[in-house]
């Protein structure tokens, strides 16, 4: 199984992204967007990984996020990975909040390394991946547009942690929550 460990976006969410992604694809920027559903804060990917260990990742998380209460997160602006001159990524990054969601994986972090997974190299940068690029054409343009959308309006409750499955199709992957743990109110 291919995992990852994620905050998921309410669909309510995903419609004021769906709607702010629907203007920025006018820029013509070469990427491939992020469908709806797929939309997520991805805190920990475990990569492929044996059945075998499901139940250890399940009791990690449990560990990892024992007293954490539940926190509201709030959207920033747009942002490119690694950068605006060379992007690969197009993203939303989280103002309120990401201090919380940084804790939290750093957290798994520790905690799944005690299982075998590989401590992460770079450090965490909360953000909401909407589109991969295929290359740099139009990501000035891009750019441009996207500075005109602050994320401020789009809120949104952390109330649980989910374990996701990808599977991978010609179509793009496909994401199926193995579990969630809910945080303390």
């Amino acid at each position: 199984m291919r995992l990852f460990i994620a905050v998921n976006i309410s669909e309510n969410n995903h419609k004021k992204i769906a709607g702010i992604r629907t203007i920025l694809k006018k820029a013509g920027a070469d990427i491939k967007w992020v469908t709806d559903e797929n939309i997520h804060i991805t805190l920990k990917f475990l990569g492929d990984t044996g059945e075998e260990k499901l139940a250890g990742i399940k009791a990690k998380i449990e560990t990892a996020i024992a007293g954490t209460k539940q926190f509201e997160i709030c959207l920033d602006c747009c942002g490119f990975f690694p950068s605006e001159i060379s992007p690969r990524i197009f993203f939303i990054g989280i103002k309120n909040g990401s201090k919380n969601l940084s804790g939290i994986a750093g957290k798994l972090d520790a905690e799944l390394s005690e299982i075998g997974f590989s401590k992460e190299t770079r450090p965490f940068a909360a953000h909401i991946t909407i589109g991969r690029f295929r290359s740099g054409k139009g990501s000035e343009k891009l750019a441009k547009e996207a500075v005109k959308f602050p994320g401020e309006t789009i809120r949104e409750t952390v109330e649980k942690i989910s374990l996701i499955k990808s599977t991978l199709t010609p179509a793009g992957p496909v994401y199926e929550t193995v579990e969630e743990f809910c945080l303390e109110k």
